[in-house]
């Protein structure tokens, strides 16, 4: 079982809701994503299915919205960056360090399954694991996939000793999807960063000029 301090835990599962519905500038039904952290580094990406028209929907790419909505690729690269730090704070706080997260958001419920794999000397490639991981999550047709990839899905196999831990609970806002609306929120987004990484020079340099003067 994962342990984390239960009201900062709260208020980032807050925060990250918060970011992820800037992030998506349509109605949509439903929202995976996948995350790894190790020694503070990995990838993380996400899709979501939008709201359902006579035409079944595909999932989006979180790295196609920008260009697909009009949305300043920086700023929108920026707000991502936030998203991922937002998850290495929560690795941070676990005292069992798990390796990767999968976050859905789907009607009205928010789950987080902690992962325990062991990626660093894992039989499988990042690209194998995705594999697998869109056609459990994202629900790819078998048939649709290559021989190849539908070997790995057929074959794959959960590696580590401990569990998956599974959180859910409802979600904490209302979806906001008007497309300015978004735009505006991911520019506050930007400028929290900014602000942020400011402030990190500031210290660093005060630093510096301490060192130097006891020199």
């Amino acid at each position: 079982m994962i342990i984390l301090p239960k009201n900062k835990v709260e208020e980032i599962y807050k925060e990250l809701q918060n970011i992820l519905y800037k992030l998506i500038p349509e109605k949509w039904e439903s929202m995976y994503l996948y995350a790894s952290v190790i020694n503070g580094r990995g990838e993380m990406f996400f899709y979501y299915f939008p709201k359902k028209t006579i035409l079944k929907p595909k999932p989006i790419n979180c790295y196609e919205i920008a260009k697909r909505f009009g949305i300043n690729e920086d700023e929108y690269n920026m707000a991502l960056s936030s998203l991922y730090e937002k998850i290495k704070e929560l690795n941070k706080l676990a005292i069992r360090k798990w390796s990767n997260i999968t976050i859905s958001i789907v009607n009205c419920l928010f789950t987080i399954e902690y992962n325990y794999n062991d990626i660093i000397h894992s039989i499988y490639t990042d690209e194998e694991r995705r594999v697998f991981w869109e056609y459990k999550y994202l629900k790819v047709p078998l048939d649709s996939m290559s021989k190849k990839n539908q070997n790995i899905v057929k074959n794959f196999q959960y590696e580590g000793n401990i569990p998956p831990f599974v959180h859910t609970e409802g979600i904490y806002i209302q979806k906001n999807n008007t497309n300015e609306k978004i735009k505006n929120e991911l520019s506050n987004i930007v400028k929290i960063k900014e602000e942020e990484q400011k402030e990190k020079i500031e210290k660093e340099s005060l630093k510096v000029r301490n060192q130097i003067l006891k020199c």
